[in-house]
Formats: structure tokens, sequence, C-alpha cells
């Protein structure tokens, strides 16, 4: 294969948002990377990797405003790296399933050296917490209570 054709794993370089030009995919990857260039975007790809989260988990977690939050998970999906899906009230963010065998290898590895970092350890408990709390949420407000739950089980607590 020549370095500008393109088989079914390049296809993710050549979105549309490049316009589908073969000479774009550079800057797509590049976009990747600078994506993975920040310290609270890789912190959020490790808390992802564990599950799907909503922004109000991820900023409980990492002890950051919603405006944070919200401004790096854009970054991230931008980037083609996650996807979002609306479960009930909530919106939830995910790593791409349908990313390249190749990008998904490089984001597991930023994901365990991630995980190594100092501080992570604080980071997985406060997540641990959360959603320890959010199980009993889940069964304060459950249909049968009959109580009106608040818009998000993190910010119920």
């Amino acid at each position: 294969m020549k370095a500008y054709d393109t088989g079914p794993e390049e296809g993710f370089l050549l979105s549309a948002r490049w316009g589908g030009k073969k000479e774009m995919h550079v800057e797509r990857l590049a976009s990747v990377f600078k994506a993975l260039s920040d310290e609270t975007r890789l912190k959020i790809l490790y808390l992802l990797g564990i599950r799907p989260l909503c922004v109000c988990e991820i900023m409980g977690a990492l002890n950051i405003t919603q405006t944070k939050a919200s401004r790096h998970l854009i970054y991230l999906k931008n980037a083609g790296l996650l996807g979002s899906r609306k479960e009930d009230r909530w919106v939830l963010y995910e790593i791409r399933k349908d990313l390249p065998e190749a990008l998904k290898g490089i984001l597991e590895k930023a994901r365990l050296l991630t995980g190594k970092a100092e501080g992570m350890s604080e980071i997985e408990r406060r997540l641990e917490v959360i959603l320890a709390q959010e199980s009993l949420y889940r069964q304060l407000y459950s249909p049968e209570s009959g109580k009106a739950a608040p818009a998000c089980p993190s910010c119920a607590v």
C-alpha cells in the first residue's frame, strides 16, 4: 500500500471534517496528538476507559468546573476520539469503539501511563465514591419511589 492509499483503518483520518482530501490525513492525526497533549484530557480519557461518564462525574472525579470538563470533552470529541449518547436525561461520553486499531493501542498506552501518574489513585477513589452515590441515588429515585429526580445523580448528592 502506498503512503497516499487508504485502507479501512485510514478512513478515520479522512473524515468529512477534512473534506476527504487524502493529503489532509496528517492534519487529522496531528489533531489527535494535540488532543492527547493536555494533562486534563489524558485524565478524562483514563476515566472514560473505566466506563462511559457524564460531565458531572468527570468534574467530580477531577475536581474541575463544568465549563472546563465540557471544554475538554468537546476538544476530545472534535478530535474524533469520543462519542456521546443520551441515556435518559444524561449525556454519557465514551471512547469511540470504531477507532483504528493502531489508535486504540496508542490510547490504551496513554491510559496505562496516565493511571500510574501521581494523584491518579485519589482521582480513582473520588470516582468510586461518585459511582457508589449514584447507586444509592438510583435506588432513592427509582420509578417506584414516585420522587422526582434531579437532573444528574452526581449533582444530587
